[in-house]
């Protein structure tokens, strides 16, 4: 009888032990989950803020074309310490630093330096497929428009 008691004892204790494990486990897999899901959570919105942002410093811009103003529709101001919020964001969410340097690009803050690139409507494009690939949404993607500068609401029905 003791040797029955002794192997359901260690089966018992053994299935006790294992199930504890496994709850451990499972609780520590849960909390690096949600701790990714709420980094990701971070990064998405800090990329979506970014886009947000570009928009209305691209729609603060004087466009043109062969010397010819360009239509576009005006944005809200947006508050400086909201771009700088939303820089460091980027910078401590995004693992890949292409996301906050295409930002440094579109804000265009390199003007009149020497070394700085030709700014165009096109700089955006680099932009939202670096958050693309940074929020892991796959391949770069292109469309026929780059940037939407104004909407011909005059003929738009209401």
């Amino acid at each position: 009888m003791d040797l029955i008691s002794t192997i359901l004892t260690a089966v018992i204790t053994s299935s006790v032990v294992s199930g504890v494990i496994i709850a451990i486990l499972n609780s520590y897999i849960k909390s690096k989950e949600l701790g990714e899901q709420r980094r990701w959570d971070l990064k998405r919105e800090a990329c979506l803020e970014a886009l947000e942002i570009i928009d209305a410093r691209f729609a603060d811009y004087e466009w043109s074309s062969n010397g010819t103003p360009i239509k576009v529709d005006k944005q809200d101001f947006i508050p400086t310490a909201k771009i700088r919020s939303c820089f460091n964001r980027l910078v401590v969410a995004c693992d890949d630093s292409s996301v906050p340097q295409s930002f440094e690009r579109c804000l265009n803050l390199e003007m009149g330096n020497k070394d700085s690139q030709q700014f165009t409507m096109d700089t955006v494009v680099n932009l939202r497929n670096a958050i693309r690939k940074e929020l892991g949404f796959g391949k770069e993607l292109s469309t026929d428009l780059v940037w939407i500068r104004y909407i011909n609401w005059k003929h738009s029905k209401k």
